[in-house]
């Protein structure tokens, strides 16, 4: 019996070593689906930005934000596609692309991610100077055709107006954006 504990005693002693090891390498893995919030760290307009324009975002935490501990000092980075400002007959147009995550040690691994927060890169709606608009055309021409019912007109042409004004795309700097892993993510220093 005291042989039996001898031996169970060594073999737990060569094996314990080996435990945390596998342990930092699991740990450094970030698992798919997981949401990260990052904010970005400078202003993206399809007004003024062009195709193949770069940009960052820093993790965030707080209260309501929790990143995973392994991305603690990095930085995301990405580029922008298919920017087109907004014009009398388009909408704006401004894909996103998530590159890469910039570790704090400095290494940089490609982030598989996608883009959760969709509204933060759509052009604004603007309904109620819409209405606005719309209405005050309507009352012009009412009193511009005096008794002779030009509101309906004067809408329609309030309507017109409305369509050809169109808003571009903003995201300011400081602008939570929400991302998710579409594949695990392996922090691990090569070699671990």
């Amino acid at each position: 019996m005291k042989d039996f504990f001898l031996a169970l005693g060594m073999a737990l002693a060569l094996v314990a070593p080996a435990v945390p090891a596998a342990a930092d390498q699991s740990s450094a893995v970030i698992k798919k689906g997981t949401e990260l919030d990052g904010v970005l760290m400078q202003t993206l307009s399809s007004k003024t930005n062009h195709n193949g324009d770069k940009f960052t975002l820093s993790p965030k935490d707080g209260f309501w934000h929790k990143n995973p501990p392994q991305l603690k000092g990095s930085t995301f980075e990405g580029h922008l596609e298919n920017v087109t400002p907004a014009g009398p007959t388009h909408k704006a147009t401004m894909t996103v692309i998530i590159d890469d995550v910039k570790l704090a040690d400095g290494r940089t691994l490609p982030l598989p991610v996608k883009l959760v927060s969709f509204t933060v890169f759509e052009p604004k709606t603007h309904n109620v100077r819409d209405a606005g608009i719309i209405i005050g055309a309507a009352v012009a021409g009412h009193m511009a055709a005096g008794k002779n019912h030009g509101g309906l007109a004067g809408a329609a042409a309030g309507v017109a107006i409305v369509s050809t004004l169109k808003s571009d795309i903003v995201a300011k700097a400081g602008t939570v954006v929400k991302l998710k892993l579409t594949d695990n993510l392996n922090t691990a220093a090569p070699g671990q």
